[in-house]
């Protein structure tokens, strides 16, 4: 298995203890110091305060693909789609053992849900300055019949105070409707 939960605990734990960068300029030697192909990237964004980057490779993590984002400028988190090239039990037992390898390390999470019919299992750590969440995705079909994708693991890592002001910012934009 490529990227092992050891490989991928590692290396969030790395990124938690490390200067996160401040903008795009900083992040992406950032991610490249971290194996991320960045010039692999799609850009995804469609929001006007924030950026956003999918579908790049980790060539040492085999079918792994990472994503990042910005808002306002600065670099709001990292997300990786783990083991999607595994069937449900393999990616279900990668997800469990990752979940304990970061448990170790930055203790239990703050929230999880357990596996359900249609969903898999999820955990979210709330870190000084730094959450993780983490959903083990198990392909089932979704209500309306549509596939919800491959088993996967997606897991982010966010700048809290980046990612806070963006939440927060999308909540008002929701609530807030224009007179017409």
């Amino acid at each position: 298995m490529r990227p092992t939960p050891g490989d991928v605990a590692a290396q969030i734990t790395a990124i938690v203890g490390s200067t996160w960068p401040d903008g795009l300029d900083d992040g992406i030697p950032w991610l490249g110091s971290l194996g991320v192909s960045t010039e692999t990237a799609e850009e995804t964004s469609c929001e006007e305060d924030s950026g956003a980057w999918d579908f790049a490779t980790l060539p040492a993590w085999g079918a792994a693909k990472v994503g990042w984002s910005t808002y306002r400028g600065r670099f709001a988190g990292v997300s990786w789609w783990l083991w999607s090239d595994l069937e449900w039990e393999d990616v279900r037992s990668a997800a469990a053992a990752l979940a304990e390898e970061i448990s170790t390390v930055h203790g239990a999470p703050s929230e999880s849900t357990a596996e359900a019919e249609g969903r898999g299992p999820s955990w979210l750590w709330r870190l000084e300055g730094h959450d993780i969440e983490m959903y083990a995705h198990n392909g089932a079909i979704r209500p309306e019949g549509f596939a919800a994708g491959p088993s996967v693991v997606q897991l982010h890592v966010d700048l809290r105070p980046v990612a806070e002001l963006r939440e927060d910012e999308a909540q008002r934009r929701a609530v807030w409707k224009p007179q017409a």
